[in-house]
């Protein structure tokens, strides 16, 4: 790895679209920049530099700039490069590619092995995406089979490919037709049926082909039980003098109401970031947050009562009269109290929100658990399991709003001096002008939903950390609590230029009756719970602890006040290379580029193994002695944890070339 590529807390991989572009020999260069690691897929050896941008913007650049919201699923333009022959590339971000520059796995590959659930699932992803597609002129792009990725859950493109006439319903059956209704499960097989006769019809009401979409989405959700747990956590910052964030839980909260808000602990979370300066940040983002949990109490009991599902479209129009109710209650102070302009409070919001919903099957109702996630601003959502690390999640931001209205480039529009300041938030205008976004999600495996504002986030860090703290929080081998305070320090440590809020739920599917579950990476594995163990040794003073279980008979809480226990491994010096990088987290083949028998089967869904068989002995003998190393910080913490409890502080379109998988 270069010096400029190690500024860059993780690998930026590209795909590359123009002329010969797959072609290009493994480990070439492109442009003195891009080195080339599988046919279209090349690395960024200069992340932190700038890519270049054409401009004005051209009319083939579009769609992706207007996708800029949908990241989830979609990708993005990252810029321009030239080939020696002088072509240019374009150059696409946010593209289904893996920490290891490998292609995900197709979906028509990864399609026959997949429960009912998650193949429920992508189809629900994918009818979702329809009508936004069809805004952008790119709808084709999802009757393409090899155009469509998958990363466990998630559909995700490859690129989007724009069509002079647009498809119709009837090419939208044509293809789930062929492509899917093959392998699919039976009871996907025949919704699939159904599906693609109304999409047949002269008459198709596309909101009724959603609907029977999630019905059946429901209906193959049911039966998983899942045990959730929450802990959250707020601190003014070591440069700050006043802490400007919110979040729930919290101990203070706990302490107020008692058990009494307990249905709410391990189903609701939130993190605000206020805006404003002095007695105005902190007002605001403690206003919301109080605001909306007393609100979302009765939605949640109102769920429970329910004896049929709540539609989606109704549970998101309660949660955003919610937001409303917040947001006017704040702008209204502020017109009271004449603030204007920049002195007008504000906050941020992200908040989860995990309803239980009644669902009918053949064996009698049961319950399902959705999640709807809201957020206004700049404070971010993340899903993160052993094997990926996905922000759910887009800045509402000043750079962000000119990408999406096709106006500029993110690599141009990020230069501006007010780039990051945001352009909405939660009490600074009535609600009229404000546009929450609101999503649905659900579970199919075991993970941590992280929210936080941007005291964490800011600078990658969660993109650099997480594969170091998930492992243990997952097998619950570390107290989630513990899990906040370390996070915290990470930002502490490594931003340190504002407030942070942090607050985690785990999610634990205790029973997975279904096919897919995620297989944990070993690698990844031994890295999490090695960097974890490390980590987690060492509790700083945080401010505000909560943590509660489904079914628990009160929640829990904690506060330390100084004191630290750090359980650290050997020196870095005295350690191989390979146990470094389980560790650490770093990589002793960086400078190594990758060859082209290693990526001969680049898009298979679960890549090349580079690891040769003396290597596996090497990462064995590490591994025993991690966990060695590990089990003993673990009871060294047991034993050291009641005293720190009690202690004292173009048109484009995907390359023909593309594997069909």
């Amino acid at each position: 790895m270069n010096g400029e590529e190690s500024k860059y807390p993780f690998r930026q991989y590209v795909w590359a679209l123009g002329h010969g572009t797959n072609k290009i020999p493994i480990g070439d260069k492109v442009d003195g920049r891009y080195q080339v690691v599988a046919p279209s897929i090349w690395l960024d050896t200069r992340p932190a530099e700038p890519p270049k941008v054409p401009e004005p913007v051209p009319s083939f650049a579009v769609p992706y700039l207007k996708a800029y919201p949908h990241q989830l699923n979609l990708p993005g333009v990252y810029g321009i490069c030239h080939q020696e022959s002088g072509e240019a590339v374009l150059l696409l971000s946010n593209v289904p590619v893996n920490r290891q520059g490998q292609l995900m796995p197709a979906i028509a590959k990864a399609w026959p092995a997949a429960s009912a659930f998650r193949q429920a699932y992508w189809l629900w992803q994918m009818i979702s995406m329809w009508e936004p597609l069809q805004t952008f002129g790119a709808a084709a792009s999802l009757l393409k089979k090899s155009n469509i990725r998958v990363e466990a859950w998630r559909v995700r493109l490859i690129g989007l490919s724009t069509n002079p006439v647009s498809p119709t319903y009837a090419d939208l059956a044509d293809a789930w037709q062929t492509i899917y209704r093959p392998h699919a499960k039976p009871e996907i097989e025949q919704l699939i049926t159904s599906v693609c006769a109304q999409l047949r019809s002269t008459s198709t009401d596309f909101a009724a082909v959603k609907a029977e979409v999630n019905t059946c989405l429901m209906q193959a959700a049911a039966g998983h039980t899942i045990e959730f747990q929450v802990a959250g956590a707020t601190n003014t910052g070591p440069q700050m003098a006043r802490n400007e964030d919110a979040c729930y839980p919290s101990r203070a909260e706990l302490k107020r109401t008692g058990t009494a808000d307990l249905p709410l602990l391990p189903r609701l979370a939130i993190v605000c970031d206020g805006v404003g300066g002095h007695e105005g940040g902190e007002v605001a983002s403690q206003r919301v947050v109080r605001s909306l949990q007393l609100q979302l109490r009765g939605l949640l009991a109102e769920a429970m009562e329910q004896s049929t599902a709540i539609p989606p479209s109704v549970v998101i129009d309660q949660i955003e009269a919610a937001i409303r109710v917040a947001n006017n209650l704040i702008a209204q102070q502020n017109d009271k109290q004449g603030r204007a302009d920049r002195q007008r409070m504000g906050t941020t919001l992200v908040m989860a929100l995990v309803l239980p919903q009644r669902v009918d099957t053949p064996e009698g109702p049961t319950e399902v658990n959705e999640l709807y996630l809201t957020h206004i601003g700049d404070s971010r959502a993340y899903w993160v399991t052993t094997e990926h690390c996905q922000q759910l999640t887009v800045d509402d931001d000043i750079a962000g709003k000119e990408v999406s209205a096709g106006h500029s480039f993110y690599a141009s529009a990020s230069q501006r001096p007010d780039a990051h300041a945001l352009s909405q938030a939660v009490g600074v205008r009535e609600y009229e002008h404000l546009k929450p976004h609101t999503q649905r999600f659900l579970f199919d495996s075991s993970g941590v939903l992280l929210l936080c504002s941007d005291g964490l986030s800011d600078n990658h860090q969660v993109e650099a950390s997480w594969a170091n703290y998930v492992g243990l929080i997952v097998k619950r081998i570390v107290p989630l609590d513990a899990a906040v305070d370390s996070w915290i320090e990470l930002a502490n440590q490594k931003n340190g230029h504002d407030n942070v809020a942090v607050v985690l739920m785990n999610v634990a599917m205790a029973q997975i009756a279904d096919a897919n579950a995620e297989a944990d990476s070993q690698h990844n594995e031994i890295a999490a719970s090695a960097e974890s163990r490390r980590r987690f040794g060492s509790v700083r003073n945080q401010e505000v602890v909560a943590s509660a279980a489904v079914g628990g008979g009160s929640g829990l809480s904690r506060k330390s006040r100084g004191g630290t226990a750090t359980l650290a491994p050997p020196p870095p010096a005295q350690m191989t290379p390979a146990s470094r990088a389980l560790l650490y987290g770093e990589d002793e083949d960086d400078d190594t580029p990758l060859t082209p028998e290693e990526m001969a089967d680049f898009s298979a869904e679960n890549g090349s193994d580079r690891t040769s068989s003396g290597r596996w002995v090497t990462l064995l003998l590490a591994f025993i002695v991690a966990t060695i190393v590990g089990a003993v910080g673990w009871l060294l913490w047991r034993a050291i944890e009641p005293n720190v409890r009690q202690g004292a502080p173009q048109e484009v379109n995907t390359p023909a070339e593309v594997e069909e998988n």
